[in-house]
């Protein structure tokens, strides 16, 4: 797993001074197992919106980079794309670009009011936790018990 986090890492160096170069930033970089296939995903962003024509520059200017960098020798699908809608909040530097956003919450297990999803404005995070304005009320979250954080594109809080 060590080697995985490290190539993202890795491929997040090469590719955030190629997405300056084209006006974009680099939202997430992904290396791991989807389904039966090793994926390599960079989720690019800016704030106009991302198009298909973003996503093929994007591809085409850093795709050779990554394959000079060597970065593994097992077969992988290499893919660019956009947040999209609902888009993953994982990084502290995500939390804080969303904060005042929001933000929809799943828990690994319910809590001890026997909740598992959140809704709510995200109005504070730290590197271990973070803050929600739900319509019940504030509620800070252990980012350890989290399956995940995205967007809420469909809710106007």
């Amino acid at each position: 797993m060590a080697e995985k986090k490290n190539i993202a890492e890795k491929v997040r160096e090469i590719a955030e001074p190629v997405a300056e170069q084209l006006g974009l930033s680099v939202w997430d970089v992904f290396y791991g197992k989807e389904g039966q296939n090793v994926i390599m995903r960079i989720t690019i962003d800016k704030p106009e919106g991302i198009g298909i024509q973003d996503c093929e520059s994007m591809s085409r200017a850093v795709d050779p980079l990554i394959d000079e960098a060597d970065l593994t020798s097992a077969p992988y699908r290499f893919e660019v794309s956009s947040p999209g809608l609902g888009r993953r909040i994982r990084t502290d530097d995500q939390f804080r670009i969303w904060n005042g956003r929001a933000v929809a919450v799943k828990l690994i297990r319910e809590d001890e009011d026997h909740v598992r999803d959140y809704r709510g404005i995200l109005t504070g995070s730290t590197s271990d936790e973070f803050t929600l304005e739900t319509e019940n009320g504030s509620r800070t979250i252990s980012k350890s018990a989290v399956a995940y954080v995205k967007a809420d594109d469909d809710n106007d809080i």
